[in-house]
C-alpha cells in the first residue's frame, strides 16, 4: 500500500516497508511528509498515527520554513570576501592551535551541506564555507570544537570538558545557539 491523505492542510504520503517494525513519520527538507508503514498494518491505523503526530509534524514544517527564510536573508559574499574570511579563520585556527597545544595537519575551506566543520583521523580540519556568515563567537566555537577532536575523536565527556574549558564554560549553550543558524547553499 502506498497512499496519500491530507490532514488539516498537511499532505502526507504513506509508504509500505517490509523491513519497518514501527510506524514512523519523516518530515523531509522539501517539506514532504512521509509515514512509513510496517507489514500488514492498515492505512486507517497509519492515518490515525499521522493525526496523533500532527502537532509534531507542523512544528517541524515551521522550522523548515523558518530556516529557508533565514537562508534567503543571508548576504551574498564575493569570492574576495570568502578568501578574506578564509584567511582570517585560518589565522584564528592557528592561534588557537598554538595556544592550546592542539596541532593539526592541514586545514581546508569547503562547501558542505550538513556540517560546520570536521576533523579527520589524520587531524586534517575542514571548515564549511558557511562559517563566514556566523558571528565571531560562534566561529571561534567551531574552530575550538574541531581542534578538541585532535585529542578526542568523539563527543565523550572528556571532549566536552576540554571544549568547555576553552569556551569559558559555555560549550553547550554555544552548541545550542549554533543550531539556530542556517547553512546557505553556495554554488
Amino acid at each position: 500500500m502506498n497512499g496519500k491523505s491530507t490532514i488539516n492542510g498537511v499532505n502526507i504520503s504513506y509508504r509500505r516497508s517490509r523491513r519497518a517494525k514501527n510506524l514512523r513519520v519523516t518530515v523531509h527538507s522539501t517539506q514532504a511528509v512521509t509515514v512509513t508503514v510496517p507489514g500488514k498494518l492498515s492505512l486507517e491505523r497509519a492515518e490515525e498515527f499521522a493525526r496523533s503526530k500532527l502537532a509534531w509534524i507542523q512544528k517541524h514544517l515551521r522550522k523548515i520554513q523558518e530556516t529557508e527564510q533565514r537562508q534567503q536573508a543571508l548576504p551574498e559574499l564575493s569570492q574576495d570576501q570568502l578568501n578574506t574570511a578564509q584567511d582570517e579563520l585560518f589565522g584564528r585556527l592557528e592561534r588557537f592551535s598554538k595556544k592550546y597545544d592542539l596541532p593539526y595537519k592541514k586545514a581546508s575551506f569547503r562547501c558542505q551541506k550538513t556540517r560546520w566543520g570536521s576533523c579527520s583521523g589524520q587531524n586534517n580540519i575542514s571548515l564549511n564555507i558557511n562559517i563566514a556568515f556566523l558571528p565571531p563567537h560562534l566561529q571561534d566555537y567551531i574552530l575550538l570544537h574541531e581542534l578538541c577532536h585532535i585529542r578526542h575523536k568523539n563527543h565523550s565527556k572528556n571532549f566536552w570538558s576540554r571544549l568547555d574549558r576553552y569556551c569559558h564554560g559555555r560549550a553547550k549553550p554555544l552548541a545550542k545557539e549554533l543550531k539556530t543558524y542556517p547553512m546557505k547553499m553556495i554554488k
